[in-house]
């Protein structure tokens, strides 16, 4: 939970815009996972805040508990039941014997052990909710760390300076200073951590988290993983993008909004569920076992959530297709067969737990639609009509990544649609979604970029039967595309062979091979030089001849790059990762001098580039429509320049070079300005300008070819 109205109570600073602000989003590949054994997908169940609110007590959480599990929700995977804030006293003048949280005893008279027994005994995990810091009675009492010499005083510098607290608000929670006596505050959290498993908790909430509690995450994550017991651990809310390796590394959640709520009427409504459209894609890369993005709770249940049915349901799919935990915040005592009937749809729940978060093709338009690859080879589309009218959304397969024909699946209704060649169009009402299984049929193509895998000593090669390393000579043996399969992961398919890149077993030196689709034997993770095998963690490396799995060492032979081939003649629509907008010529313009800007997908000619080889590694980048280059105007090396189209008059200001920035990902780089293609800050409106901007490795320097389908 938060109000935002305490945010003037509070004080709370908000960052002014910069001239051309940036947005960092997730590399992806390997970063550190919090490591504790739970969320190896995202978690279901159900949180006190939005019903309950603020007078949670021991018969409404039991009674809760139990329409969870006669509901029939257990049995579809919904096992976790959180306890959210105002169950304690005012930290401000009570705390128990250790320093900690006192539980009112007006409220939950039997204790926090016997609902945690109630909850277990339904086939079901419980949890309980907590903000940074330490309670200013603490302070005030010099309250004994348990089990120590230490006291309160012992772990605060700062009496004039309080943590975020929204029950008793400003006042109740003092900062923990760790840098004072390091041992004293890590014991203090041990001793919270340790009392919390006493009980049985299986979940914890950190809310009020800002960046300024990184050390409160950090010794917290620590806390809890010696307690003796797997407990997951959340934080909230409206976590910074930019510290999301921090919050993947530490915890298993993280809200990346505030509050879906809307204290009105209703429990929530369209816009707040709206939102999550737009914050969502910044973070897909970060989703994954062990942590998830989490949007906040799911109003589905009862006549007061605020959501049409068609919203209900467009709410359950952008849930189910982001990988997100789903903890619904209804009554559960009053849920009706339709409720039911959304919240138990297995195929949509497979989705979620799959853990694949999908991203939307195009984010300028209302019309979208989202998509992920699936390690069998499937897509899951999701369609969604934003606008407040009836509308058809389409989605392309060469959007997906693939050309051909698929087979189609309704997962909502459990209907097999038939074969669709190169799209499948649906006619949306106001707010209303499709959620689509798409399998693509014999004959396909996959339609991503291409690559030549290469290191000191060669480039990675096949023959009819092996993989091997060869002198690097751009041959189709030696070019691979890189194929999404889901949760990070990608499939090296050969060109020449059309097989795919596979480890045969988990001994490391073995020699890998080339197959047809072995599941997760043929998916890889490709974070900065390392190809690493999702199957058993080894990397790719080089023999005297022959390509092997090792231990990773960081060795030159495992030191690979990523060098995009283009072909020449293809027409491609050049896609902005943060956007999802293509490159446009303003108003389908054939003059010297006309902007280049993004548009949403049009299907017209001057959204379509050629790319042609111009010598030293650069490219010209040529208007389908227009038949103008790519130009920096003037060349100018002034970073926010717009771009133009321009005819070709040899220089360097119309020439690029193009940067592998992962997987299906470029930076395109000038060669006049060295500056980078950049979509202005991070704009998701059409008319944006598409400017030269230094390397920052934003999600609006990266870019996708795709094929014109």
């Amino acid at each position: 939970m938060t109000y935002s109205l305490f945010c003037a109570a509070l004080l709370c600073v908000l960052p002014l815009p910069a001239a051309h602000a940036r947005t960092q989003t997730a590399s992806g590949g390997l970063a550190p996972t919090q490591s504790n054994g739970v969320a190896a997908t995202p978690q279901l169940g159900w949180s006190s805040w939005s019903f309950v609110r603020n007078n949670p007590t021991e018969a409404d959480i039991e009674a809760q508990a139990r329409a969870m599990h006669d509901s029939g929700l257990v049995a579809h995977g919904y096992t976790y039941l959180n306890i959210d804030d105002f169950y304690y006293l005012n930290p401000a003048t009570t705390v128990d014997s250790g320093g900690r949280w006192a539980i009112d005893p007006n409220r939950f008279p039997h204790g926090m052990a016997a609902v945690a027994d109630y909850v277990h005994g339904l086939g079901e995990k419980f949890g309980m909710y907590l903000t940074p810091g330490i309670p200013v009675a603490a302070y005030q009492q010099n309250t004994p760390i348990t089990g120590t010499g230490w006291h309160a005083r012992d772990i605060v510098s700062y009496t004039s300076r309080y943590e975020t607290n929204y029950n008793f608000g400003n006042g109740s929670m003092y900062y923990i200073d760790y840098a004072k006596n390091p041992a004293a505050a890590q014991a203090f959290l041990n001793s919270w951590a340790n009392q919390l498993a006493s009980w049985g908790v299986d979940y914890v909430k950190l809310d009020g988290v800002g960046d300024w509690d990184i050390p409160d995450v950090q010794h917290w994550s620590q806390a809890l993983n010696q307690a003796g017991r797997p407990i997951h651990f959340e934080l909230s809310n409206s976590l910074a993008l930019s510290d999301a390796a921090i919050w993947k590394q530490y915890a298993n959640g993280w809200r990346i909004e505030g509050d879906v709520e809307c204290y009105c009427s209703t429990l929530t409504n369209w816009n707040n569920v709206a939102q999550r459209f737009g914050d969502l894609p910044n973070w897909t890369d970060w989703a994954g076992a062990g942590g998830w993005n989490d949007p906040d709770s799911l109003e589905i249940g009862g006549s007061n959530t605020g959501l049409t049915a068609d919203e209900r349901r467009t709410a359950m799919t952008l849930w189910a297709v982001t990988a997100s935990p789903i903890t619904l915040g209804t009554d559960l005592t009053a849920l009706t067969a339709d409720d039911l009937s959304l919240l138990t749809n297995d195929e949509v729940l497979a989705v979620d737990q799959r853990g694949n978060a999908a991203r939307p093709v195009d984010r300028l338009t209302q019309l979208q639609t989202w998509a992920t690859g699936n390690a069998d080879g499937s897509y899951t589309v999701a369609l969604f009509n934003l606008t407040g009218s009836t509308a058809t959304v389409t989605a392309r397969w060469s959007d997906l990544g693939f050309g051909g024909s698929a087979s189609v699946r309704d997962l909502w209704s459990h209907t097999d649609l038939g074969t669709a060649a190169t799209t499948f169009s649906a006619s949306l009402a106001p707010h209303a979604s499709r959620l689509l299984r798409v399998v693509p049929t014999a004959g396909f193509h996959y339609t991503g970029m291409y690559y030549t895998v290469s290191n000191a000593n060669g480039a990675l090669d096949v023959t009819s039967s092996s993989v091997v390393q060869r002198p690097l000579s751009g041959a189709a043996t030696q070019t691979w595309q890189a194929v999404p399969s889901g949760a990070g992961t990608v499939k090296l398919v050969n060109r020449s062979t059309g097989l795919l890149l596979t480890v045969p077993n988990s001994t490391p030196g073995a020699s890998l091979v080339q197959s047809r689709d072995s599941g997760a034997a043929s998916q890889w993770r490709v974070a900065g030089s390392a190809i690493t095998s999702a199957q058993n963690g080894l990397v790719v490396g080089a023999g005297s001849s022959t390509v092997v799995q090792a231990v990773g060492t960081g060795a030159a032979d495992q030191q690979w790059q990523l060098t995009p081939v283009i072909d020449a003649g293809t027409r491609y629509k050049l896609v902005n990762l943060n956007s999802g907008g293509r490159m446009d010529v303003d108003n389908d313009s054939t003059a010297d001098g006309a902007k280049v800007l993004q548009w949403e997908d049009n299907e017209q000619a001057d959204q379509l580039w050629t790319l042609s080889p111009a010598g030293n590694g650069l490219y010209t980048i040529t208007n389908v429509n227009s038949g103008k280059l790519l130009n920096v105007p003037g060349a100018s090396t002034t970073q926010g320049t717009q771009l133009i189209q321009y005819h070709d008059d040899g220089n360097s200001n119309s020439r690029w070079r193009l940067v592998d920035a992962g997987p299906n990902r470029l930076g395109i780089v000038s060669a006049s300005s060295g500056l980078q293609l950049d979509a202005y800050n991070n704009s998701l409106s059409d008319g944006a300008a598409i400017i030269q901007w230094s390397g920052n490795n934003g999600a609006n320097q990266k870019w996708t070819l795709v094929p014109a389908s």
